[in-house]
């Protein structure tokens, strides 16, 4: 192979991991579901959740190589209900991390024994996948997050190197988060000796705030930008 090819297609997988970290360092839904699935089931929780999120990514970013930013016609057609769904599905979450939160505080203050080290055997690391791909689906920002940022990346790596370049773009933002998830689920994993008992119920009712204020932001939303289309096809 040409070195300048082999140049220009490490360029293009950093250029794909660089960028995909601009979406992945920002505190979201997914982020917020990394850390308590973790601090139930260990450092697999991060790896696992973004096999969830890619396989949500994958056919947007075939979508986008197809049609271009064409998509944005069809998102905007389901744009409301995606904002509902997303509030519902996060609020849902933060309740159940509530109720796990206050039945380990009622266990703690009875005197029961709380084992620091919580075996990955006893949860269903399916759901973990299924977590990070319902909070990918019905996440408001993720399909305008491609359509601003991750699109025109997709066109750069087309115009060096063809289907190619695409190939490689995506495998650098493939890469970059699964390398930013088994980060933060790894380090959250090894304090987990450190969240338990109290702190693990105010660790969790941190969390399931952050999920329950992004919920009803989004419902709220959705509600707003559903009545809106009301009144326009009215």
């Amino acid at each position: 192979m040409d070195p300048s090819s082999l140049i220009i297609g490490a360029f293009l997988v950093g250029l794909g991991f660089l960028t995909g970290l601009s979406g992945a360092l920002i505190p979201g839904p997914l982020f917020a579901f990394v850390i308590s699935d973790t601090l139930k089931k260990g450092a697999l929780s991060g790896p696992l959740a973004i096999i969830g999120h890619v396989s949500v990514e994958c056919p947007i970013i075939i979508a986008l190589v197809v049609l271009g930013l064409g998509v944005k016609n069809y998102f905007s057609q389901f744009e409301s209900w995606i904002y509902l769904i997303g509030g519902i599905a996060l609020i849902i979450m933060a309740l159940s991390l509530i109720r796990e939160a206050k039945a380990v505080g009622t266990r703690s203050s009875r005197g029961e024994k709380i084992s620091t080290e919580m075996s990955g055997m006893k949860y269903k690391y399916n759901s973990t996948i299924f977590g990070g791909f319902v909070l990918t689906a019905f996440n408001p920002s993720f399909i305008p997050w491609w359509m601003a940022i991750g699109y025109p990346i997709l066109l750069t790596g087309f115009e060096w190197l063809a289907l190619t370049g695409i190939i490689l773009v995506t495998i650098g933002h493939f890469l970059s988060d699964f390398a930013w998830y088994s980060f933060v689920s790894l380090s959250f994993s090894k304090g987990k000796k450190f969240f338990v008992g109290r702190r693990y119920e105010l660790a969790m009712l941190a969390i399931a705030i952050v999920m329950t204020v992004l919920g009803t932001v989004f419902f709220i939303t959705g509600c707003l930008s559903l009545s809106t289309l009301t009144v326009v096809v009215s």
